[in-house]
């Protein structure tokens, strides 16, 4: 998919302003690193007297860097490894997002 000329996404997904660095792996192999905006919602977030909860973590970066990511993947951001839910979202803009979830942890239940 071809996009307008005029959007440079380096801007927009630069580190030195709120990009993070996600480090995408499929199994033991890195796949690719890619500057993009994590959000990891923990609780309702709130404007004015409206409240909406978002369950999901994601990552929001731009097409091409995200082309090669795939459901089952993993991905590291800011220390924390999450597992990769689907395939990228493409919103027609050259951006994708990436919903996450916490790795599946096997807890010791005293059993």
């Amino acid at each position: 998919m071809t996009h307008p000329s005029w959007e440079n996404l380096s801007d927009f997904f630069d580190p030195d302003e709120f990009a993070t660095e996600a480090v995408f792996c499929r199994g033991e192999v890195e796949i690719g690193r890619v500057f993009g905006i994590f959000d990891d919602p923990t609780g309702p977030s709130s404007l004015g007297d409206y409240e909406h909860e978002i369950q999901a973590p994601h990552f929001t970066g731009p097409e091409d860097g995200l082309s090669l990511v795939e459901d089952g993947d993993t991905v590291s951001i800011e220390g924390k490894t999450f597992d990769v839910i689907g395939s990228p979202k493409l919103d027609g803009t050259g951006v994708s997002v990436v919903t996450l979830a916490t790795l599946n942890v096997i807890f010791n239940a005293g059993l």
